[in-house]
């Protein structure tokens, strides 16, 4: 019985343990979600002028972001840096650099620090 009952534990414990420790693990954003956010965090005033501010209420046109690596791992480390563009419509109106362990967004005319 007590063999048993030590059985039903370890099978228990094995079975639940994986569930709850992924569950109680910090989730990881991911880092082309995290290069969005700072720049809707950072900069919305831009955003909201780069919209027909009249319109953008009721007009169907579509927004979409879109997030990539400007160059791929090499002698400059791509990990954090990010070009963000905002299109509306299928036309792009917005373009950030993003360097995610910094916090920094960089505009147009505007300097990134790259590490």
């Amino acid at each position: 019985m007590l063999k048993t009952i030590a059985l039903a534990l370890i099978v228990g414990i094995g079975t639940f343990a994986p569930a709850l420790a992924a569950e109680l693990a910090p989730t990881e954003q991911s880092p082309h979600a995290e290069a969005i956010r700072l720049v809707m965090q950072l900069r919305p005033a831009e955003i909201r002028n780069l919209e027909n501010a009249p319109h953008r209420w009721h007009d169907t046109e579509e927004r979409s972001w879109q997030v990539k690596r400007p160059f791929g791992p090499g002698i400059v480390d791509s990990t954090h840096y990010f070009v963000v563009t905002y299109s509306i419509g299928g036309k792009v109106v917005g373009t950030w650099q993003v360097n995610t362990r910094t916090h920094q967004v960089a505009g147009a005319g505007e300097r990134l620090r790259i590490e």
